[in-house]
């Protein structure tokens, strides 16, 4: 059913329709146009069949009808000005005079404002590269300049929506993106205001009254989209939905929307840090929620990152397990704190692997370390047995097949790399008191990150054994909060050491995500400097 509604008037046979119907109906095709896309939008209300973005970008052509209809009423006015003025004034009156300045100054006005109306029209149907649209996905990427194609951009947003949205009148809200007018994504957004206004004009026939109603949003670089809604429940819908995503932001009606865009650089900042507080506290929150859903904690994950923690939970596990499938191979292990017994055999350790989108689960024997059954399965009966072991619950592997680790202690040897490896965390205190880790987890450099935010650290050292990268985040000062940040970025056999200044919260994103590849120095706000 949802097919046969997309294929009513797509693109581009809807725009050959309206282009015949305007040659052959001229100013009496408006209205058959104009009932025509409603029709179409009725039948595709989210362009689903050609792409959210896409789609969105195309409707921008209904422009070009009110585009048409501010040159026509220009042009109009034009006209009667040059009547009125080629009459004779001898008996005019100050009102006479304050219609022809008016009628003077509007021509022109509507003149620009029409043509500016056609070129965003046809910039955003015909150039969707170009696009306001496209230019809000691109601004909230790490590299705006180094963004992909138009069509992959798009797809971000798509691939989103198709598979988590839910849609409150013109505004779509997935797990990542908000598609209005504009796309924000969620995890930048810092302000949800909604404006829900009456406003009353006084006519020669009486009083009329018109609604505004807006969903504003400002993100993180104080960005401000606004996108129109006619029907209220919606409106307030979707900023309850976006509040329960982001329940950090400011939430406002009306005008407040304005003081909170027009706030001064220090008030910001403190905004920012309040909430990245908020933020770490809901985590941590979440964390110890989760580890008492999921019992006592005696298990260890190395992670397929080679990262090790004692924090396991049922969404982590989720998380490894996801990447695997993702990337097509990856292998990691779980390892209880002690053996997990079943009916003849006891297991000391849980490999998932990962190879050429396979999936294959091998249960490490405790009499045989380096062996144990193994079995190709698929994914729900592989998450089924790894819910099973964070219970510590061992399957049947009586129909499994008795296999090698890859390496003769798999588990052991990930122990020795972890040992003997050069990573290094040095962390100074606010207070001047520092400490050096030789030693830790992904979970305590994200906690090294919240500490540079709010303040509790003035300096974080990271050495990385992956690639031997380094990182350096420096905290400012009151003449100068951003961060000093400095990283090395292999090139060959060599490293390039570069420097920029940050604000707090970007540096601590580079402190979490350049060791995995996140982020790569040298771009616009780095200098390259010697070592």
């Amino acid at each position: 059913m949802e097919e046969k509604k997309g294929r009513f008037l797509r693109w581009p046979w809807n725009v050959v329709v309206y282009v015949l119907l305007a040659l052959v109906l001229r100013l009496s095709a408006v209205p058959v146009i104009l009932i025509l896309m409603w029709v179409q939008r009725k039948n595709n209300p989210h362009g689903i069949s050609e792409g959210y973005c896409l789609s969105r970008t195309r409707k921008q052509l209904t422009e070009l009808i009110w585009a048409f209809l501010l040159l026509v009423v220009s042009v109009s006015l034009f006209c009667l000005f040059k009547v009125w003025l080629e009459q004779d004034k001898t008996y005019w009156e100050t009102m006479d005079y304050v219609k022809l300045a008016v009628c003077g100054a509007a021509g022109p006005l509507l003149l620009i404002g029409g043509l500016y109306l056609g070129y965003t029209a046809v910039r955003d149907t015909f150039f969707p590269a170009r696009s306001a649209l496209a230019q809000s996905i691109r601004n909230q990427l790490p590299y705006p300049d180094e963004s992909p194609p138009v069509d992959e951009l798009f797809a971000m947003v798509d691939k989103d929506l198709m598979e988590n949205a839910q849609w409150f009148g013109p505004v779509g809200i997935g797990r990542e993106w908000v598609l209005g007018d504009r796309a924000n994504k969620i995890d930048r957004i810092r302000g949800i205001f909604v404006v829900n206004k009456i406003h009353q004009h006084h006519t020669e026939t009486g009083i009329r009254t018109s609604r505004n109603m807006e969903l504003v949003l400002i993100d993180d670089r104080w960005q401000r989209t606004v996108t129109s809604f006619n029907n209220l429940k919606d409106l307030q819908a979707a900023a309850d939905c976006l509040a329960l995503r982001v329940p950090e932001a400011r939430r406002g009606a009306n005008s407040e929307n304005i003081d909170f865009w027009t706030m001064d650089e220090a008030a910001r900042e403190d905004f920012e840090r309040e909430f990245r507080q908020k933020q770490n506290r809901r985590a941590s929150e979440r964390i110890q929620r989760e580890t008492l859903d999921s019992g006592p904690q005696d298990m260890i994950l190395h992670q397929i990152d080679g990262q090790v923690t004692s924090r396991v939970t049922g969404s982590l596990v989720d998380e490894q397990f996801r990447l695997c499938q993702e990337q097509g191979e990856g292998h990691f292990i779980l390892i209880p704190n002690r053996p997990v017994e079943a009916e003849a055999d006891t297991f000391q350790a849980l490999h998932v692997s990962v190879s050429e989108g396979r999936i294959w689960l091998l249960m490490e024997l405790q009499n045989q370390p380096g062996y144990g059954p193994a079995k190709e399965l698929d994914e729900r009966e592989a998450r089924r047995i790894l819910s099973g072991w964070l219970c510590r619950e061992a399957p049947d592997t009586v129909s499994w097949e008795l296999r090698q680790v890859n390496t003769p202690d798999s588990r052991q040897g990930t122990a020795d790399q972890v040992r003997q490896s050069h990573t290094r965390l040095s962390l100074v205190y606010a207070s001047g008191a520092a400490e050096n880790h030789t030693t830790f987890t992904k979970e305590d450099v994200q906690i090294a990150a919240e500490g540079i935010v709010n303040g509790t650290y003035q300096l974080v050292d990271l050495t990385h054994s992956v690639g031997y990268l380094w990182i350096q985040v420096t905290a400012g000062d009151k003449s100068d909060v951003r961060c000093t940040v400095e990283a090395t970025k292999p090139n060959g056999e060599k490293l390039e050491f570069y420097k920029a200044k940050l604000p707090p919260r970007e540096a601590a994103e580079w402190l979490t995500g350049y060791p995995y590849g996140r982020f790569l120095p040298g771009g616009r706000d780095w200098k390259r400097i010697k070592k």
